[in-house]
């Protein structure tokens, strides 16, 4: 599968354009082989299972400070295993998946913005290297790299990462799969569109005209993980790519468990958010003496609303509730299944959600006008309380409940902020990480590719053939963290760049380089540098006190720019604005 790309080399400067990502600069691994517990690992060839939650808060199962949802699967899982305490990942669904699945920043990729209805490029941008808007050729995936070691590879549930026929997951290495572009309701009924077109169910490469009637997506999705499981070649080690929709809007769930979080957070999102903060700070993950993110000034206090208000603001999140609680149940059906089969104990399993908490509402974002379009063209819609998280409504928990997710961190998907980006995951290998912890360096969604290649006993091919025509991967292979024989597997000059939507920034080791995009102003806010050690909420800017470090975060920016050709838009209209509001180019 594995073969010259037909561009041949690639040009020194691939560019890289305007959408979110987190890149690493590219450093070399500094990987041992003559470390026997190293060496052990990559012996190993162990089953690669990728969990994948959609819009997760970071704060959503009880292992990272929650507790209001139940979610002892996951808890479990994250006690038996590595807790990573600061994993980047993008801030938005088909930027971190480009990652995942190639190791290379999403704008190299081809994921140069996000793919789907409400979201273009500029016009500048229009025609240029990795603004395709899916997967380019000159990349290869994780799943074609496994299928040529040997891997038996199935995926279930969102892709995201294009639609056409070459792009589809069923041409990207995966032996069967059951996937979607991108999301629509949970259920098997005529909401489709939402604002997205015809549902887009393939299975292995084929649309999927009709689904069972009792379709929901987590439990559904779940069926058919574990039918592909049943059909392994058992003399094959197993790659399994597992990516729920959940809880992405539209929050919907099945009845039997709406109902069960009923007058759960009748309290409000202020009381959660102080709740989620102190379970954040008593799990460890966090220092106690952090620096709290204070509230958005659009973040109305809970005491303010009506009773109407309050009454569906407080169903809202108990849809959401349900909604990873539904996923929980259906974690535990596949681990259920490994572990019956003896599948268990050497198989990799890597939790993770894609990007921050969804803080999308009625009056806020993108959503307005996809409601609109939904109440225009679904019919029998019922957002009526009654009805709320059931067939035929659209809900959405709005950044009111998306900020008590977050915790302490500041702003959610789509920013760049640490409410955007850094997200719950976790690792369990229980053959071979055996001594639970949590982990507080930094670690990508570009590591995974690196390390299920190195533990799988093959290459890419980049890395071995300069004149393979493929990108080579910039993450990191987290083999050193696994064996116990590193602390980290980045310097603080390692550097990870981001940007997307006007959101741009830097992590080094514990400082952050932070520029947000003011949706108001429409214009680009001024940099800003944290300390995340001590302030992982950005609440204190230390440009000014710290010029050193400010300067030399902002030559690791420039570098970034440089390195991957950043192309600054033109003023148009991104997903997330007003049809009358532009972009001004930002410097």
């Amino acid at each position: 599968m594995i073969s010259q790309n037909k561009n041949g080399l690639l040009s020194a400067g691939v560019t890289l354009l305007f959408s979110l990502t987190l890149v690493a600069c590219v450093t070399e691994d500094t990987l041992n082989p003559d470390e026997p517990e190293v060496e052990s690992l990559q012996n190993s060839r162990p089953n690669i299972l990728l969990i994948v939650a959609d819009d997760m808060g970071y704060t959503d199962i009880g292992a990272f400070g929650g507790g209001d949802i139940q979610t002892p699967s996951l808890d479990k899982l994250a006690s038996e295993g590595i807790i990573f305490s600061r994993f980047y990942a993008g801030a938005q669904c088909s930027t971190s998946r480009s990652m995942l699945m190639t190791g290379v920043d999403s704008h190299s990729a081809g994921l140069g913005t996000t793919v789907g209805a409400y979201s273009r490029p500029a016009a500048n941008q229009l025609g240029k290297p990795g603004y395709e808007g899916k997967l380019r050729e000159d990349v290869i995936t994780l799943s074609e790299l496994l299928h040529d070691a040997g891997y038996y590879n199935f995926m279930v549930g969102k892709w995201h990462l294009g639609a056409s026929k070459e792009n589809k997951p069923s041409s990207r290495g995966f032996d069967r799969t059951f996937a979607m572009q991108q999301n629509s309701d949970h259920f098997d009924d005529q909401l489709g569109s939402f604002g997205f077109g015809h549902r887009d169910y393939w299975r292995n490469g084929d649309v999927v005209l009709d689904l069972p009637k009792n379709f929901f997506s987590s439990r559904s999705f779940t069926d058919e993980f574990i039918g592909y499981l049943e059909q392994r070649d058992e003399e094959r080690p197993f790659f399994g790519y597992l990516a729920y929709t959940a809880p992405h809007y539209p929050l919907q769930a099945p009845d039997d468990i709406i109902d069960k979080y009923k007058g759960r957070y009748d309290e409000g999102y202020d009381v959660l958010r102080v709740k989620r903060a102190k379970g954040l700070f008593a799990s460890g993950l966090l220092k106690a003496d952090s620096e709290f993110s204070h509230q958005r000034a659009d973040v109305k206090p809970w005491e303010t609303l009506s009773a109407e208000e309050k009454e569906k603001s407080s169903r809202a999140m108990e849809v959401y509730a349900a909604m990873v609680d539904d996923l929980d149940q259906n974690v535990a059906r596949v681990i259920a299944y490994l572990k019956e089969n003896n599948l268990y104990e050497n198989t990799l399993i890597l939790f993770l959600s894609d990007n921050g908490a969804e803080a999308a509402s009625e009056l806020r974002g993108h959503a307005p006008r996809l409601l609109m379009k939904a109440k225009s063209e679904v019919k029998k819609l019922d957002n009526s309380l009654q009805n709320m998280g059931r067939r035929n409504s659209v809900v959405l928990y709005s950044h009111t409940w998306a900020a008590a997710g977050g915790g302490v961190f500041s702003e959610y998907k789509f920013s760049g902020s640490e409410g955007g980006v850094r997200v719950p995951a976790f690792l369990v290998w229980p053959k071979n990480v055996p001594e639970p912890r949590i982990d507080h360096s930094v670690v990508s969604v570009l590591d995974v590719l690196p390390t299920a290649l190195e533990l799988s006993g093959s290459q890419h091919p980049a890395m071995s053939n300069l004149s393979s025509g493929y990108q080579k991967p910039i993450g990191k292979s987290l083999l050193p963290l696994l064996s116990g024989k590193a602390d980290s597997v980045r310097a603080d000059s390692d550097y990870l760049g981001f940007e997307f939507w006007g959101s741009r920034g830097i992590v080094a080791g514990n400082w952050k380089l932070n520029g947000l995009y003011n949706q108001d102003e429409m214009a680009p806010e001024p940099w800003q540098l944290f300390d995340l050690a001590k302030d992982p909420g950005e609440q204190r800017d230390l440009s000014m006190q710290e010029p050193e470090v400010m300067q030399k975060m902002l030559a690791y920016w420039q570098d970034y720019v440089e390195k991957n050709g950043v192309v600054i838009a033109d003023p148009y209209v991104p997903a997330l604005l007003k049809s009358d509001q532009t972009v001004p180019t930002q410097k």
